[in-house]
């Protein structure tokens, strides 16, 4: 994991929506706002029915803890009022953050609070989030981290079609199938949106870096957790009900058993949302999930029009697709020929091209990321990167 100030996020400048000075960035009480959600005994839901209750943090502050039980807001027996102090501080300390950043805070009701999540069951009362949050038809593409050769190409192949047509590519910034979404929209110069699950002062995974910037250009970063909190496991099932929120469906490419993918597919279910998913090998692990899925009755994906119908969208405009058939190399800096030297006509591992070019296994990394950004080499399965055809 990748945690620093604010160039850890990249230095690219913020989309229209979010450029100016900080008070256009941070509402009108964001520490009460934050320390709310500090409180023992104040989740996700209690803290909704308070917002409900009293129609704004300060005002709900403003009341007691008895007020709070009394109300049925709060379990009886919890006791906030001797904590408020230490969370207040907390808040205040996060706006500090927040304003030596380049992030937005977006509050539930707000005028950047994404209007597609005020229906979920425990909306986030409030989301960090960079570049801007594209209002246009949606899918979430997300699948399996240790994604096949395949799988990879399927999903930036089905992102770019998609985003070229219109659509916004919502996934998690996760490696594999996530990153290759990304990727293809970003290809075909469409909008996608990256769901964290960390603070907005890390980055993860830390490979992805140099993605971020783009991301931002055409899209945007988001993430309901506070600065200063690490991409721990249990953030990422939380983190999947906001990538089906934010979409208007979910597709599934390659995902096992018991996987995030399916998760995110099962709350795009709960919130009414339709569930694609693309067929995979009999009998292959990375494609059980994806199988039964279909056998449960997801919608099975052979082409992008698949998706694009349901959308009431058509597929004329991807011609503006890429192709990447005989197409001439892009250009590239002298440290990038030398990866793209380096790879020679076969798929190579990550750690064995860096040892073989002197270069450490992060720089390496790195190099292969912007060259894959540029269509010139692509990633398999295992950390294998082969030029691209």
């Amino acid at each position: 994991m990748d945690r620093a100030g604010l160039a850890t996020s990249g230095d690219t400048t913020l989309g229209e929506s979010v450029v100016g000075e900080s008070r256009e960035r941070i509402p009108p009480d964001a520490e009460l706002w934050l320390a709310l959600s500090r409180l023992p005994g104040v989740g996700r839901r209690s803290y909704m029915k308070l917002i409900e209750a009293y129609g704004t943090p300060r005002i709900a502050w403003e009341h007691s803890d008895h007020d709070w039980i009394g109300a049925g807001l709060v379990r009886s027996g919890i006791e906030t009022g001797v904590h408020r102090q230490k969370a207040l501080a907390w808040g205040e300390k996060q706006v500090g953050l927040l304003t030596a950043s380049q992030w937005t805070l977006a509050v539930f009701g707000g005028a950047y609070y994404p209007a597609a999540l005020t229906s979920l069951h425990t909306p986030p009362p409030y989301l960090f989030f960079r570049g801007q949050i594209p209002e246009q038809p949606s899918i979430a593409i997300v699948g399996s981290r240790q994604s096949t050769d395949y799988g990879m190409r399927t999903a930036k192949d089905m992102a770019s079609h998609l985003a070229a047509a219109g659509v916004l590519i919502v996934s998690g910034f996760a490696r594999g199938i996530d990153t290759a979404a990304h990727v293809g929209a970003l290809d075909a110069g469409g909008a996608t949106l990256a769901v964290w699950g960390c603070g907005p002062d890390f980055v993860y995974p830390s490979e992805n870096k140099p993605l971020i910037p783009k991301v931002i250009d055409q899209g945007g970063v988001v993430t309901e957790f506070p600065f200063g909190t690490p991409p721990e496991p249990q953030n990422f099932p939380v983190r999947n009900r906001l990538i089906a929120g934010l979409s208007a469906g979910v597709l599934v490419v390659q995902a096992r058993e018991r996987s995030g993918a399916l998760l995110t597919a099962h709350h795009a279910l709960e919130q009414g949302k339709d569930v694609y998913a693309i067929p995979g090998e009999i009998g292959q692990p990375h494609a059980a999930g994806v199988n039964e899925l279909i056998k449960q009755g997801a919608k099975m994906v052979t082409c992008v029009d698949d998706i694009l119908s349901e959308l009431g969208l058509r597929s004329s405009s991807l011609s503006a697709v890429p192709s990447r058939i005989a197409r001439p190399l892009p250009a590239m800096t002298e440290m990038e020929a030398r990866v793209f030297a380096g790879l020679g006509g076969s798929a190579c591992h990550i750690d064995r091209l860096a040892v073989s070019l002197n270069l450490s296994a992060a720089e390496c990394a790195a190099v292969l990321l912007t060259l894959e950004l540029k269509g010139a080499v692509r990633q398999s399965a295992g950390n294998m990167f082969s030029r691209e055809a």
